[in-house]
């Protein structure tokens, strides 16, 4: 038994030194044999030279929204940008200081004379006698008459301002009434009424071209009856319409 034990031993210590010969010494110029076992692999090789530069690689997707950075310092002023749209008007501000008075201004142009020229006047009668036929009818009793152009001591306007006038007169009667409007003694207009035991009012009118010193009065004719009491007024009116 040990007999056997020492071949078998003997075969495995030629077998490892035929492996290892194989190993480590060239084959002879005989016939090649069957290609031995791989090897053991060797142990790691020293690290190679840098490679060249590969071509750039694609666009990566885009990366997540960082977190948001501690807030910087203030930064420099900068230029002055374009005059913005205008803004909605504002309310209005308090009153402010009364304001020293200005320079004296330029003398202005001379003005229209004509707007400040004045004449007017209306007269009543203070009588129930009867005017004579043929002369003024004088009008005694003023309710009107500042720039004095109407004179009650002879019945007539004398004409101050040169222009356009109205004449007109309202006269109560109790009879027959015919009355003319009068410039310079000349008859312009007339008017009568026929009254039988009443009281009527008649009246007249007319738009008359002046000039200076003309004279305009009202007269009756053989129709005289004219009153001039409180409650049946007989009064005679005129007024400037448009001076020259």
């Amino acid at each position: 038994m040990s007999h056997q034990i020492k071949h078998i031993v003997l075969l495995l210590l030629l077998w490892v030194v035929a492996s290892s010969t194989l190993d480590t010494c060239p084959a002879s110029s005989g016939i090649h044999g069957t290609p031995g076992q791989p090897g053991k692999p060797g142990a790691p090789g020293a690290n190679g030279k840098d490679g060249l530069p590969g071509q750039k690689g694609k666009a990566g997707a885009p990366g997540s929204a960082g977190m948001a950075g501690h807030k910087g310092e203030k930064g420099d002023q900068g230029f002055e940008g374009v005059t913005g749209k205008v803004g909605p008007q504002g309310e209005n501000g308090e009153k402010g200081a009364r304001g020293t008075t200005g320079e004296k201004g330029e003398k202005g142009d001379v003005g229209d004379h004509t707007s400040t020229l004045k004449s007017a006047f209306s007269m009543a009668r203070s009588t129930n006698i009867s005017p004579r036929r043929g002369q003024p009818i004088r009008f005694d009793k003023t309710i009107s008459n500042e720039q004095r152009n109407y004179l009650s001591r002879n019945g007539k306007f004398l004409c101050q301002i040169p222009g356009l006038y109205y004449f007109s007169y309202h006269a109560t009667s109790k009879g027959n009434l015919c009355v003319n409007i009068m410039l310079n003694r000349v008859k312009q207009v007339g008017f009568c009424d026929q009254v039988y035991n009443s009281f009527q009012v008649s009246s007249g009118g007319v738009i008359l071209k002046l000039r200076q010193n003309d004279a305009v009065h009202l007269e009756t004719t053989e129709s005289s009856s004219m009153l001039g009491v409180d409650g049946a007024d007989s009064v005679f009116n005129g007024f400037l319409i448009f001076p020259d």
